[in-house]
């Protein structure tokens, strides 16, 4: 499981000492809290005090985290970077990256607009040998079946582990120039 929290707390939980059934940790974000056997805490940190509190006196906070908890219900905190949140934002939303190549890009960009398929900014990527890559963000599952339905083997669904994929979510990106240097007989449709 991983959250993008903009603020995350954590203390010992007692009850671990009358019962060591139940885990050590206690881990609170967006209302929820969490029980977890470790803690990993790779992030700048700060006390907060809670003396008037009758359960828990003080705890650990950290601001603008990536909260991951393991099989083993082991929690690590490291930096949210922009890319994590707008990747777990995509994940909540189940928005589907796509990727085509240079000859296919026509007939898809028509498609998109002409079909007037929500998505996000398709940019551009180089790729070996020369090939341009385009990658783009579809906000329904619907107009991916559609798009499955009309184009199958034109594109593909990029995985988040994949270069393109992380690529796409760079700041610092900029579009790969290419030019429509191809001839239209060239252009596979």
């Amino acid at each position: 499981m991983e959250l993008a929290c903009d603020d995350l707390v954590f203390h010992f939980n007692k009850k671990h000492l009358e019962d060591p059934t139940i885990p050590p940790w206690a881990l609170k974000t967006k209302g929820q809290t969490y029980y977890v056997n470790h803690v990993d805490c790779n992030i700048p940190w700060s006390t907060k005090e809670t003396p008037n509190s009758q359960h828990t006196k003080g705890s650990i906070k950290v601001k603008n985290a990536l909260l991951t908890i393991d099989d083993s219900n082991t929690a690590t905190i490291v930096p949210l970077t922009a890319q994590d949140r707008n990747r777990l934002r995509r994940e909540i939303r189940g928005y589907t990256r796509l990727i085509w190549a240079r000859s296919q890009s026509p007939v898809l960009e028509k498609y998109l607009a002409d079909s007037q398929v929500p998505h996000s900014e398709i940019k551009t990527f180089s790729g070996g040998c020369g090939s341009t890559f385009f990658v783009t963000d579809i906000y329904k599952k619907s107009d991916v079946v559609a798009l499955e339905m009309a184009y199958w083997g034109t594109f593909r669904k990029l995985n988040a582990n994949e270069y393109y994929y992380k690529a796409y979510d760079d700041p610092n990106h900029v579009d790969d120039d290419y030019e429509e240097d191809y001839e239209e007989e060239d252009v596979v449709v």
